[in-house]
C-alpha cells in the first residue's frame, strides 16, 4: 500500500478504537484475501486430466477415448493458473511491487516450494509404487530400467511419459484430426 494509503488506513483504525485500547493495541496483520474460484478453475482444469489418465482401461469406444484424451490445452491452463498462483504469492498487496521479503533470497523460495510439494508427492509415489512395478513388470521392463523411473520419479526430475502412454497419446491425437 502506498503511504498514504496506510495512513488513511491508520487514521481509521485509530478512530474506531476506544480511547483506553489505543494504548494496548497491537498492530493488526492484513493477509492477503484467498481467491476461491482461483481454486475452482484449477480443479475444473485438473480432474479432466485425471479422469483422462484412466480412460483408456474404462472404454473402448473410440470416440469417448478421442474426447478424454486430449488434455493438454487443460495441462496448459492448468500451469497459467498455477503461474498467477505463484506470482500473486510473490507480489505486495494492493501494489504491483515484488515482496522483497519473499524474492530476497530467491533460493529460499525456491526451496519452500519444492517442500510444499514433495511430502504429497512422496506419499503418492510410495502408495502408488506397487503398481508401477506391476505395469513394469507386465511390460517385461528390466529392474535397472524400472529402479531407474523410480529414482526419477521419486526425485520429481522426470514427468512420467511412459513409452506405452506417448505411444497411445501419438495414436489418439493423429486419428483426432
Amino acid at each position: 500500500m502506498s503511504a498514504e494509503a496506510q495512513r488513511i488506513d491508520a487514521d481509521a483504525k485509530a478512530m474506531a478504537m476506544p480511547p483506553d485500547a489505543k494504548k494496548d493495541a497491537k498492530p493488526v496483520k492484513v493477509s492477503k484475501p484467498r481467491i476461491d474460484c482461483i481454486d475452482g478453475c484449477r480443479f475444473a482444469l485438473v480432474f479432466p486430466i485425471v479422469v483422462a489418465h484412466f480412460a483408456r482401461f474404462g472404454t473402448k469406444n473410440l470416440t469417448a477415448l478421442k474426447l478424454l484424451t486430449q488434455e493438454n490445452v487443460l495441462v496448459g491452463g492448468f500451469f497459467v493458473i498455477s503461474g498467477y498462483v505463484s506470482a500473486y504469492t510473490s507480489t505486495k498487496l494492493g501494489e504491483r511491487k515484488a515482496e522483497d521479503k519473499k524474492l530476497a533470497n530467491p533460493e529460499l523460495f525456491f526451496w519452500q516450494r519444492v517442500m510444499a510439494y514433495y511430502p504429497p508427492h512422496f506419499v503418492v509415489s510410495t502408495l502408488f509404487a506397487p503398481m508401477f512395478i506391476q505395469v513394469e513388470r507386465w511390460f517385461n521392463t528390466p529392474w535397472t530400467t524400472t529402479a531407474f523411473r523410480a529414482f526419477l520419479n521419486f526425485s520429481m526430475l522426470q514427468a512420467c511419459w511412459h513409452q506405452i502412454e506417448d505411444v497411445f497419446k501419438l495414436q489418439s491425437l493423429s486419428s483426432a484430426f
